[in-house]
């Protein structure tokens, strides 16, 4: 068993709206609700937080909300919440070729993702 808590993003349609509004090509396939939410950001919580699930989307911070807090984030997205993670691999846990600071940064407070 791993000492994290493992938190799951689903995305409700007002992200999907977003994503759609700051989309640099307009004229791309527009995404829908079950597009984004084929697959999901799993993040292991112990004292750290994501910089941003926003990243993932669109890179200049100039595009996303203003105003963000937990609010905002529970009206665009649904949290999952596991306090039990289990490791049944054989292997080490690695890191993938990135670094720590392009994904995580320690967390100023208990707030998740504000």
């Amino acid at each position: 068993m791993l000492n994290r808590a493992a938190l799951i993003l689903r995305y409700n349609q007002a992200f999907v709206d977003w994503i759609n509004a700051v989309d640099p090509s307009p004229r791309s396939h527009v995404l829908r609700l079950n597009d984004v939410n084929d697959e999901h950001t799993i993040y292991l919580l112990d004292g750290v937080e994501s910089k941003d699930e926003l990243q993932n989307w669109s890179t200049d911070p100039a595009l996303w909300p203003k105003g963000r807090s937990l609010e905002l984030l529970k009206r665009w997205c649904s949290l999952e919440l596991h306090t039990v993670v289990v490791d049944t691999g054989r292997s080490k846990i690695r890191e993938d070729g990135m670094s720590e600071s392009d994904f995580w940064t320690p967390a100023p407070s208990p707030a998740l993702l504000v």
